[in-house]
């Protein structure tokens, strides 16, 4: 098949956490795909014109570098690969910064069902819970989310659209043999790391309190490359997560790394450890990869895992083989590649989706309109596209 690939970033300069660019490299040896960033996406009109596309795949986060990638969605289809369970703010940013207040109203209202709260008139307020998802998934012919949890809580709350998972296509992190230039540590203690854009806040107020009745742990707050290396078990306290990926904990699984993470819906379906009782969550009967922070007790669980794990090395190194074996199972280039072959058959072989009664016409505007009824004042017709 020929793909086109809509995505914030190339492959060659993305960040080396982008979860993706596995899936592309490897699928690029059974398809032929074409990635169209931002600066060359006005390429992907002609291209398509004198040779269409088999499969369009569209890649959409909340985040200003993906709102590019809207208008060739709503007028191509494909296959949509959502990274989040809201868009709301990256929308409404999009059109209301580009004097679209009355597009937003309508857009706001066909997915949400209501009118938006406008502030002062005209401004927005960010929302946690407009998720302004029913335009994206009605327009796309197939959509995937990167966790079987999410993707089945979004089918059964929008039952029209054809929703499906793929695992997360995370790469393995080989760690440097050559220690040199790490921070070190005091002898004994054992480092938690966590990524600088979490809220690292309650992390230092957990671990402070975990050392005064005597744990002997240091807190490493860096970049997620030198978490990975350097950190003995790795926390991932990413809120809100609207079903972001995983790709940091994963990755951590990946070396063998113990992991903490949020429970949140993504991370829902995972085998993990319950530091109120140390019991396994759930009912499952795999062994668990990590330890999970209810958010209602958010400091004091963590503070409990941060003594639990500094103390327990042999539930550490427990635990990092046992992410390492799920890793391996649910979450590898591979078995994304695997799930990834039948969605693209499945995308191929539809039309694209036809528009509800109740549309919002701005969402079909291409830009042609005024040509259009000025040739048909002398009764002409023409559509190039």
């Amino acid at each position: 098949m020929r793909l086109a690939w809509f995505r914030a970033s190339a492959a060659d300069d993305a960040h080396p956490f982008d979860d993706t660019v596995g899936l592309i490299r490897e699928l690029g040896a059974e398809h032929d795909v074409q990635l169209f960033t931002n600066p060359n996406a006005h390429d992907f009109v002609w291209k398509h014109f004198r040779v269409p596309y088999d499969v369009c795949v569209f890649e959409l986060d909340n985040t200003p570098a993906h709102a590019f990638i809207w208008p060739y969605l709503l007028h191509y289809g494909g296959v949509l690969l959502l990274r989040t369970r809201t868009l709301h703010d990256s929308r409404a940013h999009a059109l209301i910064h580009t004097a679209r207040l009355d597009d937003y109203v309508a857009e706001f209202a066909f997915n949400e069902g209501y009118p938006p709260y406008l502030a002062h008139g005209c401004h927005y307020i960010s929302s946690h819970v407009s998720a302004m998802l029913r335009v994206p998934l009605l327009a796309s012919r197939v959509t995937v989310m990167p966790h079987k949890g999410v993707a089945e809580a979004l089918q059964d709350e929008y039952p029209e659209p054809r929703i499906r998972y793929s695992p997360l296509p995370v790469q393995e992190r080989r760690l440097p043999q050559d220690a040199q230039g790490l921070q070190k540590v005091p002898s004994g203690d054992v480092t938690f790391g966590v990524v600088s854009t979490d809220p690292v806040d309650v992390a230092r107020r957990a671990l402070a309190r975990a050392c005064e009745t005597g744990t002997a742990a240091t807190l490493l707050i860096d970049v997620p490359e030198r978490v990975i290396q350097r950190a003995d078990v790795v926390l991932t306290l990413q809120w809100p997560g609207f079903g972001t990926p995983h790709t940091l904990a994963l990755a951590a699984m990946s070396c063998g790394k113990p992991v903490v993470v949020l429970e949140t819906d993504a991370s829902a379906d995972w085998p993990v450890l319950d530091p109120q009782t140390w019991h396994p969550r759930g009912f499952g009967a795999a062994a668990p990869i990590g330890v999970s922070i209810d958010l209602r007790d958010e400091e004091h669980s963590l503070m409990l895992a941060v003594r639990r794990l500094a103390a327990d090395a042999a539930l550490r190194a427990r635990l990092g083989e046992a992410g390492r074996a799920w890793w391996r199972a649910h979450a590898t280039v591979d078995r994304a590649v695997q799930a990834w072959r039948p969605i693209l058959r499945e995308a191929a072989a539809l039309d694209r989706p036809p528009r509800p009664a109740n549309w919002p016409a701005h969402l079909d505007a291409d830009g042609a309109e005024r040509a259009r009824e000025i040739l048909r004042e002398f009764g002409v017709t023409v559509d190039l596209f």
